[in-house]
C-alpha cells in the first residue's frame, strides 16, 4: 500500500514545474528619498517554471506631501545553467534600474541559495542581491 502510494504521488509530480515566488522589502534609504525619510518598497518575484519570470517593486516613496507611487515590473525569461539562472531581461524598466541596478544589465547569472524553510538569497558571483521569503 505505502509502495502503491508513493508510485500515485510520483505520477501526479512527474511534469509539473516548479514555481519559485519570493517576497522582500527593498529599504531605499534617504539617498533616493527627500526629507532624510527612509522608504521601504515591497518586492516580489516571480519564476513560473516554464522560462517567464518577473520582478515587481510596489510602495510609496518621498515625503508625505510630495509622495511619488511606486508601481515598476521588469519581465525577464530564465533558463537553469546548473546551480544558478541565467536572466535575460526583456524590456528594461527605468525605475527598477534606478533602484536596483544590478537588474539594468541585459543578462545576469543568479543563483537561489535556501536559507530556512522559507528564505531563500539571491545573489550573483560577485554580491548578495537581497534575501526573500517564500510562501
Amino acid at each position: 500500500m505505502i509502495i502503491l502510494s508513493l508510485c500515485v504521488l510520483c505520477f501526479f509530480n512527474t511534469g509539473k514545474k516548479h514555481r519559485f515566488t519570493c517576497r522582500a522589502q527593498l529599504d531605499t534609504g534617504s539617498s533616493f528619498g527627500q526629507c532624510g525619510r527612509r522608504n521601504l518598497l515591497d518586492l516580489f518575484m516571480a519564476m513560473d517554471g516554464d522560462g517567464d519570470g518577473y520582478l515587481m517593486l510596489s510602495g510609496k516613496m518621498g515625503c508625505q506631501e510630495s509622495s511619488e507611487v511606486i508601481n515598476a515590473i521588469l519581465d525577464f525569461d530564465y533558463e537553469r545553467e546548473g546551480g544558478n539562472y541565467d536572466l535575460h531581461v526583456r524590456k528594461h524598466n527605468v525605475v527598477i534600474s534606478k533602484l536596483l541596478p544590478q537588474f539594468s544589465a541585459d543578462d545576469l547569472t543568479v543563483g537561489i541559495t535556501r536559507l530556512d524553510d522559507r528564505r531563500y538569497l539571491l545573489s550573483t558571483d560577485q554580491y548578495a542581491l537581497l534575501v526573500c521569503k517564500s510562501e
